[in-house]
């Protein structure tokens, strides 16, 4: 059960940012606005384009996209893990619905995320922006969900306080991508949307990985009274 529930979602936001680690020095160059572009630079290329058949520059990206497309594929794992976890929530009815309903929609945004993997943008792009873009929208309820679940059972203030972050922060980013995000308008419009973007998948590892030591700290605890 601890497998699933914890050591699962602690390894793979730590495998896939090793992934990508691994994966940007192989990054052959280019961006949406610079072809001509040496490498990968953080402020101008979006994550997914590590993950492209081909890089900006049109140069074959196979070793760069091997390993993100591995990293991102690894989300099929938290996704399962999520079937596991409404069962830590088993004592309390309210929050166990809760952790349910957010489960359902935390295991299809997973998929979305993992599928990410498997439509490089420069191949199936329509298909590409679906599922990067989904995969957060339906992470954004799933994680309110938690949210409720985990404050029910009375869990350190701290998993909130760090959940919470991510939420409002990936509402906004939602809005952000339904009414402002424009990369093509310009160097400054691409830098913008290509930071935000890293730091919205950076509170995203650690979402995840601060969930695992609150699953833990409910799986060690002894079985409570329903309240």
């Amino acid at each position: 059960m601890n497998f699933w529930t914890v050591t699962v979602l602690r390894i793979v936001p730590i495998f896939f940012i090793a992934c990508v680690m691994i994966a940007i020095p192989l990054y052959p160059g280019g961006n949406m606005l610079d072809s001509t572009q040496i490498g990968y630079e953080f402020s101008r290329n979006y994550l997914s384009e590590l993950g492209g058949y081909k890089s900006q520059s049109g140069e074959t990206n196979f070793f760069s996209a091997f390993f993100f497309n591995i990293g991102v594929f690894a989300f099929i794992l938290v996704g399962v893990s999520f079937f596991f976890i409404p069962k830590l929530f088993a004592t309390h009815r309210f929050a166990y619905i809760c952790a349910l309903i957010g489960s359902i929609l935390m295991v299809m945004g997973c998929a979305l995320f993992a599928a990410v993997g498997l439509t490089p943008y420069d191949l199936y792009f329509k298909a590409h922006l679906f599922v990067a873009h989904n995969a957060f929208r339906l992470i954004v309820p799933a994680t309110l969900f938690y949210l409720i679940a985990l404050y029910l059972v009375n869990i350190p203030r701290v998993y909130l306080i760090i959940g919470t972050i991510f939420f409002v922060s990936t509402v906004l980013y939602v809005i952000y991508q339904l009414m402002f995000e424009n990369p093509q308008a310009g160097e400054d419009a691409l830098i913008e949307a290509v930071v935000i973007q890293k730091i919205i998948i950076g509170l995203c590892m650690l979402n995840i990985f601060s969930l695992s030591f609150a699953f833990a700290k409910l799986s060690n605890e002894k079985p409570q009274e329903e309240s």
